[in-house]
């Protein structure tokens, strides 16, 4: 068992040299967890909207589903279909871009507050 947790303890994701508490206080940290969840709450919800109004209309319209749409043999419900592929490549596209513009610079600014937090509390405990 000791082996099992001294493993554990100096594999690849353990890094004694970051302060993880003052980490999530900093307010690098806090800011980069409000940014993110006011994009991917609000994009899941609109997926998820998205996504089970298709199934309900393809449940419970079925007239509407099979309407012709354009031209022959192209109807409302495969164009409802094929929009999921297309929703699901934009929403990560769209995230992408959110990440490298504005999540990953504060994730940078957040784990060096971390690192400078961890560094005082070590040069402290000597």
């Amino acid at each position: 068992m000791a082996k099992t947790e001294g493993a554990r303890a100096a594999g690849a994701d353990h890094h004694p040299e970051i302060d993880w508490r003052a980490a999530e206080r900093s307010p690098e940290f806090r800011e980069l967890v409000k940014r993110k969840r006011a994009f991917v709450v609000p994009a899941t919800i609109f997926f998820l909207a998205w996504y089970f109004g298709f199934v309900i209309l393809a449940g419970y319209a079925p007239d509407f589903m099979g309407r012709e749409f354009l031209t022959d043999g192209l109807t409302v419900g495969y164009v409802l279909a094929l929009s999921q592929f297309v929703m699901t490549w934009v929403l990560g596209a769209w995230y992408m871009r959110k990440a490298d513009r504005e999540f990953d610079p504060l994730a940078a600014r957040a784990a060096e507050v971390a690192l400078r937090a961890g560094r005082e509390a070590e040069g402290r405990s000597r």
